[in-house]
């Protein structure tokens, strides 16, 4: 008995039917095929690359959206404990005024009295003394602010 078949070959798995043939080539041409393209795939620096950098970008989008709301709320909290110092030192700069206003109404009284005392003394000094008792009144003014401030 003669055979076509080399000894030793299963002769279940190879069909008769050159039409099965040609499909099972087919077939493993399209197997083949993918094998490469995913292979190919591994291999494209490039592509890969691309890839790595669009998601990359993404990370960054969504890194950068998150600070930029960060931001936005510290922001509103600056404002907010700004406006509410400005209206404390508000608060104290009223009151600062009201006690230079209280040292400068003894200082202008004093200089009224010596106007009145004083008659007799020269146009030209009578306006030095005047100049004397507003600059007391200001550096009053000025060192009771610098004390609030400290």
């Amino acid at each position: 008995m003669t055979t076509d078949k080399p000894a030793g070959a299963d002769t279940s798995a190879v069909p008769d039917d050159p039409e099965q043939i040609r499909q099972d080539i087919e077939r493993t041409r399209e197997q083949l095929g993918e094998t490469v393209e995913a292979l190919v795939a591994k291999t494209d620096v490039k592509a890969r690359a691309k890839e790595r950098a669009g998601q990359l970008s993404q990370t960054l989008k969504e890194k950068t959206a998150l600070a930029k709301e960060q931001t936005t709320a510290r922001v509103a909290q600056a404002k907010e404990q700004t406006t509410a110092r400005v209206g404390q030192a508000r608060g104290q700069l009223a009151g600062k005024t009201a006690d230079a206003n209280t040292v400068a109404q003894p200082v202008q009284r004093a200089a009224q009295q010596l106007k009145q005392r004083a008659p007799a003394v020269a146009t030209p000094v009578g306006g030095l003394v005047a100049v004397a008792v507003a600059g007391a009144a200001v550096l009053g003014f000025i060192l009771i602010r610098r004390r609030g401030r400290r």
